[in-house]
Protein backbone atom coordinates (compact mmCIF):
# COMPACT_ATOMS: atom_id res chain seq x y z
CA UNK A 1 0.00 0.00 0.00
CA UNK A 2 1.31 3.43 -0.81
CA UNK A 3 1.09 6.23 1.30
CA UNK A 4 0.79 9.59 0.88
CA UNK A 5 3.56 12.07 1.93
CA UNK A 6 2.13 15.33 3.67
CA UNK A 7 3.11 17.56 1.22
CA UNK A 8 1.50 16.20 -1.92
CA UNK A 9 -1.77 15.38 0.61
CA UNK A 10 -1.96 19.42 1.26
CA UNK A 11 -1.84 20.02 -2.44
CA UNK A 12 -4.63 17.45 -3.49
CA UNK A 13 -6.63 19.23 -0.60
CA UNK A 14 -6.10 22.64 -1.72
CA UNK A 15 -7.01 21.54 -5.30
CA UNK A 16 -10.24 19.94 -4.26
CA UNK A 17 -11.52 23.21 -2.73
CA UNK A 18 -12.35 24.45 -6.51
CA UNK A 19 -14.95 21.83 -6.69
CA UNK A 20 -16.83 21.04 -3.60
CA UNK A 21 -20.23 22.22 -3.13
CA UNK A 22 -22.04 25.07 -1.65
CA UNK A 23 -22.90 23.84 1.55
CA UNK A 24 -19.52 24.86 2.78
CA UNK A 25 -18.52 26.61 6.07
CA UNK A 26 -16.74 29.74 7.12
CA UNK A 27 -15.32 29.55 10.75
CA UNK A 28 -13.87 33.01 12.21
CA UNK A 29 -12.45 32.13 15.72
CA UNK A 30 -10.46 34.23 18.74
CA UNK A 31 -8.68 32.30 21.52
CA UNK A 32 -7.83 35.38 23.98
CA UNK A 33 -7.07 35.84 28.12
CA UNK A 34 -8.86 39.20 27.80
CA UNK A 35 -11.77 36.77 28.05
CA UNK A 36 -10.87 35.33 31.64
CA UNK A 37 -9.32 38.53 32.80
CA UNK A 38 -5.69 37.88 32.50
CA UNK A 39 -2.85 38.53 30.28
CA UNK A 40 -0.09 36.48 29.73
CA UNK A 41 1.36 33.42 28.07
CA UNK A 42 -0.52 32.21 25.01
CA UNK A 43 -2.47 35.72 25.31
CA UNK A 44 -4.14 35.57 21.49
CA UNK A 45 -4.76 33.24 18.67
CA UNK A 46 -7.08 34.01 15.82
CA UNK A 47 -7.87 31.65 12.78
CA UNK A 48 -10.10 31.97 9.43
CA UNK A 49 -10.66 28.91 8.65
CA UNK A 50 -12.89 27.85 5.00
CA UNK A 51 -14.10 24.17 5.05
CA UNK A 52 -15.57 22.43 1.88
CA UNK A 53 -19.15 20.63 2.04
CA UNK A 54 -19.26 16.79 1.33
CA UNK A 55 -16.92 15.79 -1.80
CA UNK A 56 -16.14 12.46 -3.49
CA UNK A 57 -12.45 13.17 -2.53
CA UNK A 58 -11.61 9.50 -0.98
CA UNK A 59 -12.71 8.27 -4.57
CA UNK A 60 -10.38 10.96 -6.25
CA UNK A 61 -7.27 10.04 -4.20
CA UNK A 62 -7.35 6.49 -5.34
CA UNK A 63 -7.48 7.46 -9.36
CA UNK A 64 -4.49 9.53 -8.32
CA UNK A 65 -3.03 6.19 -7.49
CA UNK A 66 -3.19 7.24 -3.66
CA UNK A 67 -3.88 4.57 -1.14
CA UNK A 68 -4.17 6.10 2.04
CA UNK A 69 -4.30 4.15 4.95
CA UNK A 70 -7.91 4.46 6.90
CA UNK A 71 -9.82 6.02 3.75
CA UNK A 72 -12.60 4.49 1.97
CA UNK A 73 -14.60 5.28 -1.21
CA UNK A 74 -17.70 5.57 0.99
CA UNK A 75 -15.95 8.13 3.53
CA UNK A 76 -17.61 11.68 3.11
CA UNK A 77 -14.96 14.15 2.96
CA UNK A 78 -14.14 17.08 3.75
CA UNK A 79 -11.94 19.87 2.55
CA UNK A 80 -10.29 22.50 5.04
CA UNK A 81 -8.28 25.93 4.71
CA UNK A 82 -6.69 27.92 7.34
CA UNK A 83 -5.00 31.13 7.95
CA UNK A 84 -3.91 31.98 11.66
CA UNK A 85 -2.06 33.86 14.21
CA UNK A 86 -0.98 33.48 17.49
CA UNK A 87 0.70 35.39 20.32
CA UNK A 88 2.97 34.37 23.39
CA UNK A 89 4.48 36.73 25.91
CA UNK A 90 5.83 36.25 29.41
CA UNK A 91 3.51 37.39 32.35
CA UNK A 92 5.48 40.40 33.20
CA UNK A 93 4.96 42.84 29.69
CA UNK A 94 5.15 45.87 31.27
CA UNK A 95 9.47 44.96 31.93
CA UNK A 96 11.82 45.66 29.55
CA UNK A 97 14.98 43.11 30.65
CA UNK A 98 15.23 39.43 29.64
CA UNK A 99 12.59 37.49 31.75
CA UNK A 100 14.86 34.06 32.03
CA UNK A 101 12.52 32.31 34.07
CA UNK A 102 9.55 33.06 31.61
CA UNK A 103 7.97 31.87 28.69
CA UNK A 104 9.97 33.88 25.47
CA UNK A 105 7.77 36.48 23.52
CA UNK A 106 7.00 34.85 20.12
CA UNK A 107 4.53 35.36 17.49
CA UNK A 108 3.40 32.69 15.01
CA UNK A 109 1.81 33.01 11.58
CA UNK A 110 0.39 30.63 9.47
CA UNK A 111 -1.56 28.60 6.81
CA UNK A 112 -2.59 25.44 6.97
CA UNK A 113 -4.27 22.94 4.41
CA UNK A 114 -5.75 19.65 5.33
CA UNK A 115 -9.20 16.98 5.14
CA UNK A 116 -11.38 15.74 7.42
CA UNK A 117 -12.85 12.54 6.78
CA UNK A 118 -16.17 10.98 8.26
CA UNK A 119 -18.66 8.05 8.38
CA UNK A 120 -20.87 6.24 10.84
CA UNK A 121 -18.33 5.43 13.10
CA UNK A 122 -15.13 7.83 13.27
CA UNK A 123 -14.27 11.11 12.07
CA UNK A 124 -10.39 11.33 10.91
CA UNK A 125 -8.32 14.42 10.33
CA UNK A 126 -4.59 15.18 8.79
CA UNK A 127 -3.35 19.16 8.26
CA UNK A 128 -0.05 20.32 6.92
CA UNK A 129 0.68 23.92 7.92
CA UNK A 130 3.55 25.81 6.76
CA UNK A 131 4.12 29.26 9.34
CA UNK A 132 6.30 31.65 10.33
CA UNK A 133 7.72 32.64 14.16
CA UNK A 134 9.75 35.76 14.38
CA UNK A 135 9.57 39.92 14.07
CA UNK A 136 8.39 38.89 10.52
CA UNK A 137 4.54 37.45 12.49
CA UNK A 138 4.33 41.11 13.27
CA UNK A 139 3.41 40.05 17.05
CA UNK A 140 4.85 43.41 18.86
CA UNK A 141 2.44 45.39 16.23
CA UNK A 142 -0.45 43.81 16.49
CA UNK A 143 -0.66 43.38 20.36
CA UNK A 144 0.94 46.89 21.42
CA UNK A 145 -1.83 48.42 18.80
CA UNK A 146 -4.42 46.44 20.16
CA UNK A 147 -3.48 47.37 23.21
CA UNK A 148 -3.66 50.88 22.97
CA UNK A 149 -6.70 51.06 21.25
CA UNK A 150 -8.30 49.35 24.81
CA UNK A 151 -6.50 51.22 26.81
CA UNK A 152 -4.11 48.53 28.23
CA UNK A 153 -0.80 48.46 29.10
CA UNK A 154 1.93 47.77 25.73
CA UNK A 155 4.14 44.85 26.05
CA UNK A 156 7.61 46.22 26.64
CA UNK A 157 9.93 43.23 26.02
CA UNK A 158 9.89 42.61 22.23
CA UNK A 159 13.37 43.21 21.68
CA UNK A 160 13.59 39.60 23.43
CA UNK A 161 11.24 37.77 20.86
CA UNK A 162 11.93 34.79 19.15
CA UNK A 163 14.22 35.11 15.74
CA UNK A 164 12.38 34.69 12.53
CA UNK A 165 12.45 31.20 11.53
CA UNK A 166 10.55 29.17 8.96
CA UNK A 167 7.93 26.17 10.76
CA UNK A 168 6.25 22.85 9.21
CA UNK A 169 4.08 20.45 10.93
CA UNK A 170 2.05 17.72 10.52
CA UNK A 171 -0.83 16.73 12.71
CA UNK A 172 -3.67 14.02 12.97
CA UNK A 173 -6.57 13.72 15.14
CA UNK A 174 -9.21 10.74 15.32
CA UNK A 175 -12.58 11.22 16.88
CA UNK A 176 -15.17 8.00 18.37
CA UNK A 177 -18.04 8.34 17.25
CA UNK A 178 -21.43 7.80 19.23
CA UNK A 179 -19.51 5.57 21.75
CA UNK A 180 -22.25 6.43 24.13
CA UNK A 181 -25.53 8.16 23.29
CA UNK A 182 -28.73 7.90 25.20
CA UNK A 183 -31.88 9.90 24.98
CA UNK A 184 -33.97 11.15 27.90
CA UNK A 185 -36.53 13.78 29.18
CA UNK A 186 -39.07 12.42 27.08
CA UNK A 187 -36.61 12.01 24.32
CA UNK A 188 -35.84 15.42 23.68
CA UNK A 189 -32.66 15.71 25.71
CA UNK A 190 -29.08 13.83 24.39
CA UNK A 191 -26.00 13.01 25.62
CA UNK A 192 -22.72 11.94 24.09
CA UNK A 193 -19.33 11.19 24.51
CA UNK A 194 -16.59 11.93 22.20
CA UNK A 195 -13.47 10.15 22.83
CA UNK A 196 -9.97 11.24 20.85
CA UNK A 197 -6.64 11.12 20.34
CA UNK A 198 -4.17 13.70 18.26
CA UNK A 199 -0.35 14.20 17.57
CA UNK A 200 1.42 16.25 15.51
CA UNK A 201 5.19 16.76 14.09
CA UNK A 202 6.88 19.56 13.12
CA UNK A 203 9.55 22.12 14.05
CA UNK A 204 7.06 24.00 16.41
CA UNK A 205 5.23 21.64 18.45
CA UNK A 206 5.76 17.87 18.28
CA UNK A 207 3.02 15.68 20.71
CA UNK A 208 1.05 12.48 21.05
CA UNK A 209 -2.54 13.38 23.19
CA UNK A 210 -5.79 11.82 24.02
CA UNK A 211 -8.59 12.91 25.79
CA UNK A 212 -12.78 13.21 25.60
CA UNK A 213 -15.52 15.11 25.54
CA UNK A 214 -19.26 14.94 27.14
CA UNK A 215 -22.31 16.61 25.40
CA UNK A 216 -25.55 17.05 26.29
CA UNK A 217 -28.11 19.11 24.41
CA UNK A 218 -30.01 18.96 21.13
CA UNK A 219 -29.36 17.91 17.72
CA UNK A 220 -25.33 16.33 18.64
CA UNK A 221 -25.55 14.69 15.13
CA UNK A 222 -24.66 18.20 13.32
CA UNK A 223 -21.39 18.54 14.50
CA UNK A 224 -18.33 17.14 16.52
CA UNK A 225 -17.80 19.21 19.04
CA UNK A 226 -16.59 23.22 19.46
CA UNK A 227 -13.92 24.68 17.09
CA UNK A 228 -11.05 25.57 18.78
CA UNK A 229 -7.53 27.44 17.16
CA UNK A 230 -4.59 25.27 18.89
CA UNK A 231 -4.10 22.81 19.22
CA UNK A 232 -7.36 21.80 17.70
CA UNK A 233 -7.43 20.81 14.07
CA UNK A 234 -10.55 21.50 11.33
CA UNK A 235 -12.27 18.41 12.26
CA UNK A 236 -14.42 20.45 14.76
CA UNK A 237 -14.83 23.42 11.79
CA UNK A 238 -17.52 21.85 10.42
CA UNK A 239 -21.14 21.48 11.08
CA UNK A 240 -24.43 20.36 9.04
CA UNK A 241 -27.14 22.46 8.36
CA UNK A 242 -30.32 21.64 9.98
CA UNK A 243 -34.09 22.80 10.56
CA UNK A 244 -34.43 24.59 13.99
CA UNK A 245 -32.14 25.20 16.75
CA UNK A 246 -29.56 23.13 18.05
CA UNK A 247 -27.67 23.51 21.38
CA UNK A 248 -25.33 21.73 24.07
CA UNK A 249 -23.44 22.12 26.55
CA UNK A 250 -20.47 20.22 26.84
CA UNK A 251 -17.35 19.37 29.22
CA UNK A 252 -13.82 17.87 28.14
CA UNK A 253 -10.23 17.01 28.70
CA UNK A 254 -7.36 16.61 26.82
CA UNK A 255 -3.90 15.60 28.18
CA UNK A 256 -0.69 15.64 26.06
CA UNK A 257 2.72 14.45 26.32
CA UNK A 258 4.78 17.36 24.26
CA UNK A 259 8.22 16.10 23.32
CA UNK A 260 9.29 19.40 21.64
CA UNK A 261 7.72 23.09 22.03
CA UNK A 262 9.42 25.46 20.11
CA UNK A 263 7.54 28.60 21.66
CA UNK A 264 8.80 27.47 25.09
CA UNK A 265 12.62 25.84 24.29
CA UNK A 266 13.59 29.23 21.40
CA UNK A 267 14.89 28.73 18.16
CA UNK A 268 15.40 25.22 16.53
CA UNK A 269 18.33 26.77 14.08
CA UNK A 270 19.78 30.15 16.14
CA UNK A 271 20.27 30.83 20.27
CA UNK A 272 17.59 32.88 21.43
CA UNK A 273 15.85 32.54 24.96
CA UNK A 274 13.97 29.52 26.39
CA UNK A 275 12.83 27.54 29.44
CA UNK A 276 12.26 24.52 30.13
CA UNK A 277 9.23 22.54 29.11
CA UNK A 278 7.13 20.61 30.82
CA UNK A 279 6.84 17.15 29.59
CA UNK A 280 2.75 16.91 30.37
CA UNK A 281 -0.05 19.57 29.42
CA UNK A 282 -3.60 19.26 30.44
CA UNK A 283 -6.45 20.93 29.32
CA UNK A 284 -9.92 21.30 31.03
CA UNK A 285 -12.13 22.94 29.03
CA UNK A 286 -16.00 23.44 29.13
CA UNK A 287 -18.98 26.08 27.21
CA UNK A 288 -21.42 25.57 24.73
CA UNK A 289 -22.55 25.21 21.29
CA UNK A 290 -25.72 27.19 19.27
CA UNK A 291 -26.69 27.00 15.74
CA UNK A 292 -29.59 27.02 13.34
CA UNK A 293 -29.97 26.59 9.97
CA UNK A 294 -27.28 29.00 9.14
CA UNK A 295 -25.32 30.17 12.11
CA UNK A 296 -23.36 28.77 14.76
CA UNK A 297 -22.05 29.97 17.88
CA UNK A 298 -19.77 28.76 20.42
CA UNK A 299 -17.90 29.47 23.59
CA UNK A 300 -15.02 27.19 25.44
CA UNK A 301 -13.52 28.57 29.06
CA UNK A 302 -10.27 26.62 28.86
CA UNK A 303 -7.81 25.75 31.52
CA UNK A 304 -4.32 24.68 31.00
CA UNK A 305 -2.08 22.89 33.18
CA UNK A 306 1.76 24.14 33.86
CA UNK A 307 3.58 24.21 30.53
CA UNK A 308 7.12 24.89 32.03
CA UNK A 309 8.90 24.51 34.87
CA UNK A 310 9.14 27.66 36.63
CA UNK A 311 5.49 28.91 35.59
CA UNK A 312 3.81 30.44 38.33
CA UNK A 313 0.10 30.05 37.63
CA UNK A 314 -1.90 27.66 35.36
CA UNK A 315 -3.22 29.25 32.69
CA UNK A 316 -7.08 30.25 31.52
CA UNK A 317 -8.58 31.83 28.47
CA UNK A 318 -11.49 31.98 26.42
CA UNK A 319 -12.38 30.91 22.96
CA UNK A 320 -15.20 32.29 20.91
CA UNK A 321 -16.33 31.32 17.57
CA UNK A 322 -18.87 32.07 14.97
CA UNK A 323 -19.08 30.29 11.45
CA UNK A 324 -21.54 30.34 9.05
CA UNK A 325 -22.45 28.86 5.91
CA UNK A 326 -22.83 30.07 2.36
Amino acid sequence: MRRLRPAVLALVAVSTVTRVNADSVLNVLVENDVFTGSDRHYTSGVMLNYVSGINEGPKRLKKLGIRFPGIDDDDRMHVSVSLGHEIYTPTNIIATELLEDDRPYAGHVYLAAGFTTENADEVETWRLSLGLVGPGARAKVIQNNLHREIGSDEANGWDHQLDNEPVLSVAYEKKWLRLARSKTFNNKLEVDLLPHASGALGTPLTYIGAGGMVRIGRGLDHDYGPPRVRPSLPVSQFYERMSGVSWYLFAGIDVRYVAHNLFLQGNNFNSSHSVEKEDFVGDLQAGFVWNNDKFRLAYSYIYRTREFTHQDERDVFGSLSISAHF
